[in-house]
């Protein structure tokens, strides 16, 4: 009895494995695009260029 309760333990584990995987590297995805959103400086225009040019 205590052997089929730690097999469908096991199995349920396997199952949700790829689901966990899934998950954080979406997770990590959804960072990265947030960081790269982040740190990208917005296009300055041409007047603000030449102003700090000079």
């Amino acid at each position: 009895m205590q052997q089929d309760i730690a097999q469908d333990l096991n199995s349920t584990a396997r199952q949700l494995r790829p689901v966990v995987i899934t998950v954080v590297a979406a997770k990590l995805a959804v960072f990265a695009l947030l960081m790269t959103t982040i740190n990208l400086q917005a296009p300055l225009p041409a007047s603000v260029e030449v102003a700090e040019a000079r």
